[in-house]
């Protein structure tokens, strides 16, 4: 396989990579029409990876035969590994989920609840036919993480959790539902979480109820608001803040 072929397919694979990030950015805030630029920006970076694993191995190939091939190629594949390397650290290959749902939850049956629609609270209304295959039925996906159980209080475990919030950077908004009784803890709270590697926020709700005083169960539920259909994103958020609660509650 020709060298410059496969340098001229990783080339544009970086500058395709560079647009459609640029449009991951410019879509979560301005853009009033739908376009899966995370999508395509996935598809560019594993290509760009594959030409780039193709390409090093022809340099290797070249260097053994004594053959002269440019440095300029090796430093485009070396790119494109780099952009392979930078969704794995921020997201992770393995975490890309193709299932047809919008959010995540660990209570699937009875998530909490948003005081808003996954339709109302999306920043794209509009949907062209041309994405029409990413416009789906809303549907809460079970996340692969399991209610949490805290051995606290109801208003332990809601200040122990804001700990955690505020050292992942994320902001507690408001109380979106207190079923609290004289017997029972059961509040629901809305959160903004930082995304991670691009622009804007994802909604989360986290419900804490607890009958005992002395264990709390704690149930989150993501929803990106710039995204119509989930590419694996709001497991990966649930997954950070269980950690960040995690590491608070073992201090």
């Amino acid at each position: 396989m020709d060298g410059k072929i496969i340098k001229g397919f990783c080339i544009s694979m970086v500058l395709l990579q560079f647009i459609f990030f640029g449009l991951v950015q410019y879509s979560i805030h301005h853009n009033p029409w739908y376009i899966p630029a995370n999508l395509f920006l996935l598809l560019f970076v594993f290509c760009g990876g594959v030409g780039a694993i193709i390409g090093i191995g022809l340099c290797i190939k070249r260097k053994f035969n004594k053959t002269p091939f440019g440095g300029e190629g090796l430093v485009v594949f070396l790119t494109c590994l780099l952009s392979v390397l930078g969704v794995q650290i921020l997201y992770g290959w393995q975490s890309i989920d193709l299932s047809a749902g919008n959010d995540y939850s660990t209570d699937a049956i009875n998530p909490p609840q948003f005081n808003q629609s996954k339709n109302d609270r999306l920043h794209s209304q509009q949907m062209p036919s041309l994405w029409h295959f990413m416009d789906i039925p809303h549907k809460v996906l079970k996340s692969d993480t399991d209610s949490l159980v805290l051995p606290m209080s109801g208003l332990d475990s809601k200040i122990m959790i804001k700990k955690a919030i505020y050292r992942l950077g994320w902001v507690f908004v408001r109380s979106l539902d207190d079923a609290s009784t004289s017997e029972s803890f059961n509040e629901t709270y809305l959160l903004r979480a930082r995304n991670p590697g691009i622009a804007g926020s994802t909604d989360v709700a986290l419900r804490i109820v607890t009958n005992n005083k002395g264990f709390s169960v704690v149930d989150i539920h993501s929803s990106a608001s710039h995204s119509r259909r989930d590419l694996g994103f709001n497991e990966l958020m649930i997954l950070r803040l269980m950690k960040a609660i995690l590491v608070v509650a073992r201090e």
